[in-house]
């Protein structure tokens, strides 16, 4: 094709980005609330600020894959409310509103939703869209517990990995604390699933490995890894998102409906991770601010076109 040719096709070219960008597929098939996923939320036991975040991944039927981060920092000391578990999901579920300002109205394939004065959030998928991934920071030391609704994880194909990392990845600064933690220091593992008897694991200065080590040995269903569930968020403006140290506990096919996940050891945080079926695993995550960027570079090269178009005519 002949390169004045490409010029006279070149709007036919951008314009059609917006549309495919803004629109959720046609036809979609997915029904709403396919896809859940319930937090039912504790109390944080450090008296400092202390980091919770979590993602949430979903996609377009047939399309684009998107997220959004909540994240927020809870207090022990700052809990003064009548109703405290619940004003933690309130925080967390404010922090995700707003993560979600990020995206056009038509990207936001998911809602998060607190049942009035309770203490859990409740993640679903819109119609046309199915979540991918969920992934649960937690440097708070709360107790948390997770369910599908009354849904058994292996039956609804959701896949689960628990990945034991230090507070100081988070908290540490250069030149203000003289050492970087890489252990353990005091306290206590607790998993259960299905309410029943909890595993318990001493954490006492053992490293993170050794006590997911641990923690497989003891939990049916459960195998240490060395390759992640899927891979972490990339990020180079924030340290929330943590990069994969190596090792995580995994339960492929949990023949249960919750599981429960309590850590007393102030040293030590967990990212709770939650694979949902995906059937378009290899399109490319797009960030809201990718997005964003990528369509005022659309913009910008529409706007030159006609510019340079409009220059190149000749004046009467």
């Amino acid at each position: 094709m002949k390169p004045t040719r490409i010029r006279k096709f070149m709007p036919a070219l951008l314009f059609p980005v917006f549309i495919v960008q803004f629109q959720p597929a046609i036809g979609a098939n997915t029904a709403a609330e396919q896809d859940q996923l319930r937090i039912h939320t504790g109390l944080p036991r450090r008296a400092t600020d202390s980091l919770f975040s979590y993602t949430v991944d979903w996609r377009i039927d047939d399309g684009e894959t998107y997220r959004s981060t909540g994240l927020s920092f809870l207090n022990s000391s700052k809990l003064d409310h009548d109703k405290p578990e619940a004003y933690v999901a309130k925080k967390l579920w404010t922090a995700m509103k707003d993560g979600m300002i990020q995206l056009d109205p038509n990207w936001r394939g998911v809602t998060v939703a607190q049942a009035k004065e309770q203490p859990e959030l409740v993640i679903t998928n819109k119609a046309g869209y199915s979540l991918t991934n969920v992934t649960i920071r937690d440097y708070s030391n709360q107790a948390l517990k997770y369910d599908l609704s009354d849904k058994s994880f292996s039956a609804e194909g959701v896949q689960v990995a628990i990945d034991l990392v230090y507070t100081a990845d988070v908290e540490y600064l250069d030149d203000f604390t003289a050492k970087k933690a890489h252990s353990a220091s005091q306290g206590e593992i607790a998993i259960a699933i299905d309410g029943q008897t909890p595993i318990r694991i001493k954490t006492d200065g053992k490293t993170s490995k050794e006590l997911e080590q641990e923690t497989a040995g003891k939990l049916n269903f459960a195998q240490l890894a060395q390759t992640p569930l899927y891979p972490g968020m990339v990020s180079t403006d924030t340290r929330n998102n943590k990069p994969f140290d190596g090792s995580e506990i995994q339960l492929l096919n949990l023949p249960a409906k919750s599981i429960s996940i309590d850590i007393s050891d102030p040293a030590l945080g967990v990212l709770t991770k939650f694979k949902f079926k995906d059937d378009n695993r290899s399109l490319q995550v797009a960030e809201p601010r990718f997005m964003l960027s990528a369509l005022a570079v659309a913009t910008g090269l529409a706007l030159f076109y006609f510019w340079r178009n409009s220059q190149r005519k000749p004046s009467n």
